[in-house]
């Protein structure tokens, strides 16, 4: 009996060392102001999954409308802008979602304009699934808490690169005060 009990209290041990020890290598969270932007966008509530397999078609068809409808150009990456991040429900999450331009325009058709502020945030590069999104956003608010910073709820998803497999390289900059 004793054996046992010593080889389980042994394992929980090296199971709890572990889960510190990979808990505080996580790397701090660095805090920056990324500029304003002019954005030109369209208003989406999607599900996480049509999300992944619509962001590509509303990418191409926001950013040909501003090339062939507006007198700008893009000025930046595909950005989704999102009011409560702290609150994702991968059934239905509220997006603006377009492109930074190079300057002030008028909204086209059901796409607006508006000038974004700056954004103090801290932020996680992503390189996976698309659809692996949500979960990350959910680990960098808790860091973010977990580090003390207070969150306004706004996020950010700059999409850096989107592979044809559904892989993205995106920026996911969180809110904060």
């Amino acid at each position: 009996m004793r054996k046992p009990l010593t080889r389980w209290l042994i394992m929980s041990l090296m199971l709890s060392f572990s889960t510190i020890l990979i808990a505080s290598t996580e790397k701090p969270l660095e805090v920056k102001t990324v500029p304003g932007i002019h954005f030109f966008y369209g208003e989406y509530s999607l599900s996480n999954k049509d999300m992944h397999k619509q962001g590509d078609k509303i990418a191409e068809k926001t950013a040909y409308t501003i090339a062939t409808k507006t007198p700008t150009v893009l000025s930046g990456p595909f950005t989704y802008i999102f009011e409560n991040v702290e609150s994702f429900d991968p059934s239905t999450i509220n997006a603006q979602i377009g492109w930074p331009v190079e300057k002030s325009i008028e909204g086209v058709g059901s796409y607006q304009f508006k000038e974004v502020k700056p954004l103090k945030s801290v932020s996680y590069i992503h390189e996976g699934a698309h659809t692996e999104l949500p979960n990350k956003w959910k680990k960098l608010v808790t860091q973010a808490i977990a580090e003390g910073h207070k969150i306004t709820g706004e996020g950010r998803t700059l999409i850096r690169l989107s592979g044809a497999n559904g892989d993205v390289i995106a920026e996911l900059q969180l809110g904060i005060q």
